[in-house]
């Protein structure tokens, strides 16, 4: 994703009401308003009081930070950099200060941006995809390179792990998604497509994998065992999902659901079997380059060029919140696996670490399905 392959993102039209809901005592802080007004499954807050709403900033990049991802014990963050270098970053709770958001290492090994990342369901492992057209796997323990895959004849745009730790896949500008033995570094398939793949994501049951591409496409490929499924592989689903470049894909954690973000300033939800809309989410002012959902799957986290991080309802597309902070635009999010923590990376090169709400905030139009309790 060279900058000659970025455009000016077009406006979109739709603006949303936010508020937010917990507090988390770190350094920086934004004023929201809010008053408990009624008792449900969840709580109900709408706007009145001021309370600070704060979060903790990571510094320690001086480039523009396109990736990042969160350990599955959500004790380390990984981030990457437009100049090639990664950070590993002590964002476990139970950490005092001074350590806790301090980087413990960088890595340095890519000679061009790294635009994706990926840790491993061990958590012991890290991959890496850059512009510099290589993957490379990292021992995450002790920071150093395990091994480099090349193959791709372009930037790598996208890497994903399935759920057992042992297939990664990569989408590419090149037109291509490649299939890799994580455990060996063996190239298993090449998938070949239209238009240069952004994203790409599994079905946390192992058995598909989505990808989202520079046409707007969607595709939902079969997986399952490469030895003994005849249509390992194989496209099952393409779908004309967006009118602009899908930038990110994720399967919700039940693996029902695929969520798609685009260009065109909209973040889409669908049904992963059939491949029906279900939703769309219009709010964003511009591009939205990135999505991921809550662990529990109850929200959709979105970050934008607008420079924004919004929280939405899955299940019924509300509004929940708009986080603001970062100063330039969000290039990646990504939950910890409690659910209670939402990371943001930006091109004002920091990351910030937000409290994700446990209670729902409902205002304006969401009010009255909040006072019925949904």
């Amino acid at each position: 994703m060279k900058a000659s392959k970025i455009f000016s993102p077009k406006v979109s039209a739709v603006l949303a009401i936010s508020t937010i809901v917990t507090a988390l005592g770190f350094g920086w802080s934004q004023k929201v308003s809010q008053t408990k007004i009624a008792s449900s499954p969840l709580s109900m807050l709408v706007k009145h009081p001021t309370i600070p709403v704060k979060g903790m900033t990571l510094n320690g990049h001086s480039t523009w930070i396109y990736a990042i991802a969160i350990s599955p014990d959500g004790n380390v963050l990984a981030s990457g950099g437009f100049n090639g270098t990664i950070k590993i970053w002590n964002i476990d709770p139970k950490t005092k200060t001074p350590y806790y958001g301090k980087s413990y290492y960088t890595l340095n090994g890519h000679t061009d941006a790294v635009q994706t990342l990926a840790i491993s369901p061990t958590g012991h492992t890290l991959v890496s995809g850059s512009w510099d057209q290589t993957i490379k796997v990292w021992d995450l323990d002790s920071g150093k390179l395990i091994r480099t895959l090349s193959g791709h004849s372009d930037d790598v745009e996208s890497v994903a792990i399935s759920p057992d730790g042992k297939t990664l896949a990569s989408g590419s500008w090149d037109r291509t998604i490649k299939l890799w033995d994580l455990q060996t570094g063996n190239l298993i398939r090449t998938l070949k497509v239209k238009n240069p793949v952004r994203s790409v994501a599994f079905n946390p049951d192992g058995q598909s994998l989505a990808s989202g591409s520079e046409d707007g496409e969607m595709m939902i490929w079969q997986m399952g065992s490469k030895d003994l499924t005849p249509g390992y592989g194989k496209l099952k689903t393409p779908l004309a999902a967006h009118k602009s470049s899908i930038w990110s894909v994720a399967f919700s954690p039940d693996g029902e659901k695929i969520a798609t973000a685009s260009y065109d300033g909209t973040v889409k939800l669908w049904n992963s079997q059939t491949a029906q809309l279900l939703r769309t989410f219009a709010g964003h002012k511009n591009a939205v380059w990135s999505v991921a959902f809550s662990p529990d799957g109850k929200q959709i986290a979105t970050g934008s060029y607008d420079q924004t991080v919004k929280l939405w309802d899955s299940r019924t597309g509300d509004l929940l919140n708009t986080l603001t902070g970062h100063t330039k635009t969000v290039w990646s999010v990504a939950f910890n696996p409690y659910g209670n923590t939402l990371a943001s990376g930006s091109s004002d090169e920091t990351i910030k670490i937000w409290q994700v709400p446990y209670e729902v905030t409902c205002a304006g139009p969401n009010l009255n399905s909040c006072m019925r309790g949904r």
